[in-house]
């Protein structure tokens, strides 16, 4: 454990400011009439309006960025996107507000029925009970199903999807003879932009109503010429299930392994026009088809099924390792061959008092095809789901430490802390604690054991009428993790399994995720698990970079009280490909305007926010390397601080209001994204020597860590990150906030 510091100098030369002594940044004097209190723009006269969002004030009327702006809004299960220069959108005459399309211009209505065909002998006899097809010998009636609709998002947010619905042949009001029961209706946005992103595929889950178990799920894509009701038919013929014999489930030595899961999901790019309600596009590839969407060899597009759930069973202890079916859907319409094949990539997740590794495998399944009227038919699994031969686990006990952190220094003395959460309130009436009196730390998130397997001999494998192991992307079959939350009074413990008997030890990766505000860094470190191993050396908490700044006004417009500094790591070739996270960072200001804001070391994206309320605009984005090394970092007794050497500047802002018309008020609300604006910074990114940020776009999924499927998260123009609150409309249907004054004001031809 190192030395706690002392007060005065030991803190570092000049860092008065920074732990919060010296005086708060001042904002200029830059005259901004008008200024004035308002309800409503009539109070604000000419060439101005009432900015309900900052306050209460009159600001002046200015032309939003429309090239910049994105508009989540959420009405109940509706969600619809848009951006700024969609033809959606369209600007009052001669003023500034945005007017958004009638609701009903927005959206697509779906009435969604669901049905079942079959092959019959014939079409007499009472046979079929629904339609009957003598040409095709087959019978089609309606069948109950759960049925929901999901779609990417177009602006990098997380997936739209809406709750599932179901569709019941026998509703609780009788429908007249010979009519079909009433269809479920799902609404859904239809955009008239040319952005591929807005025309994504629009997925149909139709699935076994809840506790059913004799039928599978299959997907379908809505195209965009479908008319308004469907018929989502799935034939019985392409209905099939995968069951495993006993011991089909177990380790290579032979023991079996029961209460396994055990996932088989589509692993090849299945575009069948079956999988299409409507019309698919014409192509020559999957490039000339939308998102989601991939090109069959009837030169059309087809819904793209690579990475979806195809269906899942669990191992029983009797017969033992054996696995019930696992009902699957084949996707077999358009095919002529017989027997059918299908690639899936098949996950098992053991027990985890099993001590043995989540496992992958590359199954290439077999299907006979015969028609035979009402028959679900069944195969054996080609293969066994092996798994290596693994110790049982082994209960091993470890620990935390850390020495407090100096994070500010007040009159009433050194703060110093395990967390942020130990801080004086920065609201006036509160009167603020003393600084606490800790020996030391240990506060930790999560703590994550992991070690991974790699097939170290295929032909044994084989001989073994074993299914071939498939390879993540590190090459490794294998991952055992083990996550630990929260420690009893005992102390905190972990199960881990020292793997194969021939080994004499076994590595394993551990990861500290530490939460937001938390002191002391994620990290990540190599240790060895033996035989004889039952505890852990302490594991020494290492403590955060500590960005510190001032957040001032550019001009009296504004205000940085209670503002917000907000801090996103970005991807860099140079850095920790895989970090614990977490990825996204904020902190407020105290009473003086300054902020500390502990983060895990890398290159990230900064900016700031007025609070909620609060005239003014967020500040400009910068980009900052508090990289371990970095020029900003000072070594002050074993802490990095990285202090801003000039404020975060709020901005005035421009004012953005918007009418949604015929949008539900009470139950709709807004999120907007800034989606451009650093494009028209000078000097952004900023940092020399990493060539990969030139041309930075937060849009990108890719920019930021935290996933490789949205966007950035620091792209809101509100504070909060994933959980900022949203916009709700005002009694008239708009919303208004304030963003920032850069990007194009007129959208391009």
């Amino acid at each position: 454990m190192r030395p706690r510091p002392g007060l005065g100098l030991s803190l570092g030369a000049g860092l008065g400011l920074a732990l919060g002594l010296g005086p708060a940044g001042g904002c200029s004097t830059v005259d901004r009439d008008p200024i004035a209190d308002c309800n409503d723009d009539d109070d604000c006269g000419d060439q101005a309006v009432c900015s309900l969002a900052q306050g209460n004030i009159c600001v002046p009327a200015e032309l939003p960025p429309l090239t910049v702006l994105g508009f989540d809004i959420i009405e109940g299960d509706l969600r619809v996107e848009l951006q700024g220069c969609d033809p959606e959108i369209t600007r009052e005459l001669a003023g500034t507000l945005l007017r958004v399309q009638k609701r009903e211009s927005l959206i697509k209505s779906h009435q969604l029925r669901a049905s079942e065909s079959r092959p019959v002998l014939n079409c007499g006899g009472g046979e079929c009970e629904g339609v009957c097809d003598e040409d095709a010998l087959t019978c089609t009636t309606q069948t109950d199903k759960r049925l929901g609709l999901s779609s990417l998002s177009r602006l990098g947010l997380a997936d739209l999807s809406s709750s599932r619905k179901d569709y019941v042949t026998v509703p609780d009001q009788p429908v007249p003879e010979g009519e079909l029961p009433p269809p479920v209706e799902f609404i859904w946005p239809s955009y008239e932009s040319d952005d591929e992103r807005a025309h994504a595929s629009l997925e149909l889950e139709v699935a076994p109503p809840e506790g059913a178990t004799s039928t599978s799920t299959y997907w379908r894509v809505i195209a965009e010429d479908a008319p308004e009701e469907l018929e989502a038919t799935g034939r019985v013929r392409c209905q099939r299930a995968i069951v495993g014999n006993e011991g089909a489930v177990r380790t290579l030595a032979g023991s079996p392994v029961p209460a396994a899961n055990i996932e088989f999901i589509y692993n090849e790019a299945i575009a069948s026009s079956s999988t299409v309600l409507g019309t698919g596009r014409a192509c020559v590839d999957d490039l000339d088809c939308a998102l989601g969407w991939a090109c069959n060899l009837e030169g059309s597009c087809g819904l793209d099924l690579s990475g979806v759930s195809a269906g899942s069973s669990i191992s029983l202890e009797d017969p033992a390792g054996a696995f019930p079916p696992a009902q699957l859907y084949t996707y077999c319409e358009d095919s002529l061959a017989d027997p059918l094949e299908r690639q899936f990539l098949v996950r098992v997740t053991p027990p985890a008092d099993s001590g043995l590794p989540n496992m992958i495998y590359d199954l290439n399944q077999g299907f006979a095809l015969q028609a035979q009227p009402d028959i679900l038919k069944e195969v054996t699994i080609d293969g066994v789901l092996c798994l290596p031969n693994w110790q049982p686990p082994q209960a091993i006990s470890f620990s935390l430490e850390g020495d407090p952190v100096a994070l500010t220094e007040t009159e009433l003395g050194v703060y110093e802390c395990c967390s942020t959460e130990c801080l004086p309130s920065n609201e006036p009436e509160v009167e603020p604690p003393p600084p606490p009196t800790l020996d030391s730390c240990q506060n930790f998130g999560e703590v994550n054991f992991e070690t991974r397997w790699y097939n170290p001999n295929l032909a044994v494998w084989q001989f073994a009428g074993c299914v071939p192991t498939a390879a993540n992307s590190d090459g490794s079959s294998g991952i055992l993790v083990r996550n630990v939350k929260t420690c009893d009074d005992e102390g905190c413990s972990v199960s881990l399994t020292t793997g194969d008997p021939d080994e004499d030890s076994r590595n394993y990766r551990v990861s500290i995720v530490q939460p937001v505000g938390s002191a002391f860094r994620s990290q990540r470190f190599n240790l060895t698990v033996g035989p004889e191993t039952t505890e852990f050396e302490p594991f020494e908490l290492e403590p955060r970079v500590l960005l510190r700044g001032e957040i001032v006004c550019i001009s009296e417009g504004c205000s940085a009280s209670n503002a917000v500094v907000a801090a996103e790591r970005l991807r860099v070739d140079t850095d920790d490909s895989d970090p614990s996270g977490p990825f996204y960072y904020q902190a407020r200001v105290n009473a003086a305007g300054s902020f500390v804001l502990p983060v895990d070391p890398g290159v990230y994206v900064v900016t700031a926010y007025p609070a909620v309320g609060q005239p003014g605009g967020p500040a400009p984005f910068q980009v900052l390397d508090l990289r371990e090394g970095s020029p900003m970092l000072a070594d002050i007794d074993g802490v990095f601080n990285a202090v801003l050497g000039d404020p975060l500047q709020l901005d005035d802002g421009v004012l953005v209001q918007v009418h949604l018309r015929d949008f539900e008020v009470s139950s709709t609300k807004v999120t907007p994204l800034d989606t451009g604006s650093w494009a028209e910074q000078s000097g952004w990114p900023g940092i020399d020597g990493i060539p990969e940020l030139t041309g930075l776009d937060l849009n990108d999924p890719l920019a930021c860590h935290g996933s490789s499927t949205l966007g950035c998260q620091i792209r809101r123009v509100r504070p909060g990150g994933p959980t900022a609150t949203p916009i709700s409309l005002l009694i008239d249907g708009r919303f208004q906030f304030t963003t920032r004054k850069r990007g194009e004001t007129a959208c391009g031809g």
